[in-house]
This record gives C-alpha cells, sequence and structure tokens, in this order.
C-alpha cells in the first residue's frame, strides 16, 4: 500500500508495547532506511533499554498483503514452516530467550545492542505434526481475538476522542434516564 506519495506504514520503537502484542497505529512515511516486516513478523527490541524493557510486538495490523518499514532498533522475527508465525512472538516474549537476548548484547553501556547472528544461536524445539497442529490452532484463534479486541479498543478511542471534546462544549448533551 504505497500511498501517491510514495509513503508507506511505519512504525518507531515508541509503537511497541512494553506488554501485550499490538502496536500502535502505523504512520505513513516515505521509506528511507530500517526493518521492513509484515503481518505475522515480530518486532523484537534490540537496544538498550528497549530489550530488557520488553518493547516486542507481534504485526497483525496492516491491510492484507502490505507490507511496512520501522526502527532499524528492531529485529524482525520472521518464522518458518512448519511452526506458526504467532510461535516467534511467543519466543521472543519467553523470557529465557529475552535473557539470552541480553546477555548477547554488546557495545558502551548507554547503547548496547543484540545482533542478530547471536540470537540464531539459541536453541528452539520444533515439536511433532500432530502437537504442532493442536498448537497452531489454539494460538492462531488466540491472536484473531487479540487483534479483534484491539481494534474494537483503537475504535473506541477514536470515537471517545471526537465526542468527549464536543461533551465538554456542550455541543452535545447526554440525556437522563
Amino acid at each position: 500500500m504505497v500511498q501517491k506519495d510514495g509513503e508507506i506504514p511505519y512504525l518507531d520503537m515508541s509503537a511497541l508495547p512494553i506488554q501485550g502484542s499490538w502496536t500502535e497505529k502505523p504512520l505513513m512515511r516515505k521509506f528511507s532506511s530500517g526493518s521492513r516486516f509484515r503481518n505475522g513478523d515480530t518486532l523484537f527490541a534490540r537496544i538498550t533499554p528497549c530489550l530488557e524493557n520488553g518493547k516486542t510486538a507481534f504485526i497483525q495490523c496492516l491491510p492484507e498483503g502490505v507490507s511496512a518499514w520501522g526502527s532499524t532498533e528492531f529485529i524482525v522475527i520472521r518464522v518458518k514452516k512448519p511452526l506458526p508465525s504467532e510461535y516467534g512472538y511467543l519466543l521472543a516474549r519467553n523470557t529465557s530467550f529475552r535473557n539470552f537476548a541480553i546477555k548477547m548484547m554488546s557495545g558502551t553501556s548507554g547503547r548496547q545492542r543484540v545482533q542478530v547472528e547471536m540470537l540464531r544461536g539459541y536453541p528452539v524445539v520444533v515439536p511433532d505434526k500432530k502437537t504442532l497442529d493442536i498448537f497452531a490452532g489454539f494460538v492462531e484463534t488466540c491472536f484473531r481475538s487479540i487483534a479483534s479486541n484491539s481494534l474494537q479498543m483503537e475504535q473506541l478511542g477514536d470515537i471517545r476522542d471526537v465526542l468527549l471534546p464536543k461533551l465538554i462544549s456542550g455541543e452535545v448533551r447526554v440525556k437522563e434516564f
């Protein structure tokens, strides 16, 4: 989804949550340099203190078939089949994985980063097909619900932002029951 002016969806580090999987709404910007990602990818903060604080997101907010871009300070985790894409997010939220990533950080004390190559050393277990199918069915349903609920919360927030100033100014009145 490239707009007439060449802008595509963009997420910076501040859009990644510390808890939960849903990001803030992407901004529209012209691509310059940064990480490219799409729905089903996990964004994992690579820099201090964002990694230690838990900044991680599962991308499911983009229109179908649209890719986006963002900060160079996060790593895009794209899971390969047979694992479901949600596996990458759940791995990135796992305490053992996060501690491993934190131990692999290098650089000056105020600007430490973990490199993608270091994360490739983390052992990942791939379960048998039957277990994987059961797991995939469960997590895909959960993440669809998260996406639906998150979109509803965004819509309700937008409605609140329109109505609240009108209520305060007296432009709109609430009838008593």
